[in-house]
């Protein structure tokens, strides 16, 4: 008996020995992930400490300042100049608050010493740069984050904790590119005032990590910093990061694919009376026969195009063939085409500048694109007409409802009214008369496409427009609409664990609402309606099939789904 305990005592402090031992480990493992990870956030944090001067002397296109290294000031860093206008006070207590700023330009430090630095006029007229102040002020900076071929885990590691920092507005980009430029005019379109744009490559036991940083507004490069990351704490990442699955639920058909497509449509491109799949992915579009194979039958590519936004089909020719319609972003304008089939390729029919694009009831409709609005204007029918478009008749929405936002729909009395999106992602839904008659109790998780408001005065947020997701007509009353929920409540930069297809019939007096499909695995991107099918295009969780790892397989890509709506 008492050989039993001191065998039992033995093993019980064994057991506490190397779990503490591998928990200590992990923490040391850890640590030293993060302590690399920290190399680089440190290096970006450094360029856009807050700091201030003033201007002391300014001799051609330079400048000399009156703070240097010991005020924290480096060579690369870029300063707002401004003069001190009209004193400004509390609009109830009449407390001095401060003095208006005026925006003269902007300086480049090109030499420092302990207590000045050189400054390189970069924006503004010299003669407006004497006597001014400097400083980067601590408002939140905007970096779109490029990703590149880097691990998704450590990536998405290292994406957290610049997040944390506080000091960065992180934007996410979907493109996949080596062409820097490329990434710089997404990064102009999407309001970003810096590109971080991360590369990596494999040793024998550590990820070798590459950080540059270029700044937006004239693609300069004023950073680059490398650092290693031990390989055996990313494989602990991905196995962490395989806790959570996709569940695809009861498809009939999945297809994962091996690029990163954003868009879906379906139509009967080749007039046999069979629907195809069209798929777009950065400036391509591909066109895939609906089998259980996924044949692709066409593939070509958009001109001046960085990203397609929406694509749409429609026969508005009326030849029995559905032409393809595309709206696209390039560097910050907005282009709208029209491709049709003939022979065996594509040829564009019709080009559309600063203009949306989208099919309603199988009619073309557009809107007019400005940089400083985003949409601008009332949305107008398209028509047809001897081989020409031409815009014709306002729609009657509600104010404030754009291309993209509504659907119509109808009650079983025939009453005609519009569902719509707004800009926070809450549903409304208007009467004839416009007036809204409800609206959702909660928010559906966002928008995966968003952009900055342009405006002449750099301190002046307008805020942004966004391409809203697609609400889809099943039937003359019901409406079909995607919610994402977040990994973590409402944090929805973590990612997204699941979506669901969530269904809205319109009684006449009130909305009904119902779940058509209760959880897709991370987040949907598109969907539509073929048949008595639905076919749904989903990015998983963090962009990772994670089961593919372990099998060897590609864990990239993006999942086509297909299921039936029979018994739903």
């Amino acid at each position: 008996m008492f050989r039993n305990i001191i065998i039992f005592a033995f093993t019980l402090y064994l057991m506490t020995f190397l779990s503490f031992s591998a928990s200590a480990q992990n923490k040391e493992s850890k640590k030293e992930h993060e302590k690399s990870l920290t190399i680089l956030k440190e290096e970006l944090i450094s360029y856009f400490k807050p700091v201030a001067g003033s201007i002391v002397a300014a001799n051609g296109d330079t400048v000399k300042i009156d703070a240097g290294q010991k005020q924290l000031i480096k060579v690369g860093m870029r300063l707002n100049a401004f003069k001190e206008g009209a004193s400004f006070v509390h609009p109830v207590t009449k407390e001095p608050l401060g003095k208006i700023e005026i925006p003269v330009g902007n300086i480049e430090i090109i030499s420092i010493s302990e207590n000045d630095s050189t400054g390189k006029i970069i924006k503004g007229k010299v003669d407006d740069f004497k006597d001014a102040k400097v400083k980067i002020p601590g408002t939140k900076v905007k970096v779109l984050f490029y990703q590149g071929n880097v691990d998704w885990f450590l990536g998405d590691s290292y994406y957290q904790m610049l997040k944390e920092s506080g000091r960065f507005e992180l934007i996410d980009t979907g493109i996949q590119t080596d062409d820097v430029q490329k990434i710089i005019s997404e990064a102009k379109a999407k309001g970003a005032d810096i590109a971080l744009i991360l590369s990596s490559s494999e040793s024998k036991d550590h990820i070798n990590l590459t950080q540059k940083i270029l700044m937006v507004n004239d693609s300069k490069q004023f950073s680059e910093t490398k650092s290693k990351v031990d390989i055996a704490h990313v494989k602990e990442l991905r196995f962490k990061a395989g806790l959570f699955s996709a569940k695809e639920g009861e498809a009939i058909l999945s297809f994962q694919l091996p690029f990163g497509a954003r868009r879906l449509a379906i139509g009967d491109i080749d007039g046999d009376g069979n629907p195809e799949i069209i798929l777009a992915s950065g400036d391509h579009i591909k066109v895939y026969a609906a089998g259980v194979d996924l044949k692709l039958l066409w593939d070509f590519k958009i001109p001046s195009t960085t990203e397609v936004l929406w694509v749409d089909t429609a026969d508005s020719n009326k030849n029995k063939r559905d032409e393809v319609l595309i709206t696209s972003l390039y560097d910050t304008d907005i282009i709208s085409f029209i491709y049709e089939l003939r022979g065996s390729d594509f040829v564009q029919i019709h080009k559309f500048q600063d203009t949306f694009l989208r099919r309603i009831d199988n009619n073309l409709i557009g809107q007019k694109y400005t940089k400083s609005d985003g949409y601008d204007g009332n949305v107008f029918t398209i028509l047809y007409s001897n081989g020409t478009y031409k815009s014709s008749d306002s729609l009657k929405l509600p104010q404030g409802v754009n291309i993209y936002d509504f659907q119509r729909i109808s009650s079983t009395e025939g009453k005609q009214t519009i569902l719509a999106w707004d800009e926070a992602g809450y549903l409304h839904l208007y009467d004839e008369k416009g007036i809204r008659v409800w609206v959702s109790a909660q928010e559906f998780g966002g928008f995966l496409t968003q952009f900055k408001k342009e405006s002449p005065i750099v301190m002046i947020d307008r805020g942004s427009w966004s391409v809203k997701d697609r609400l889809v007509l099943l039937s003359g009353n019901e409406v079909l609409a995607v919610k994402r929920k977040p990994l973590l409540g409402i944090a929805k930069g973590l990612g997204y664990k699941s979506s669901e297809i969530k269904s809205f019939w319109w009684n006449g007096i009130t909305i009904e609402e119902g779940s058509l499909l209760k959880e897709i695995g991370g987040e949907i991107l598109d969907y539509a309606i073929v048949g008595d099918r639905i076919v749904v295009l989903s990015k998983p969780l963090f962009g990772i099939r994670a089961g593919n790892i372990l099998k060897g397989e590609n864990p990239f890509g993006t999942m086509l789904y297909i299921f039936s709506l029979k018994g739903i």
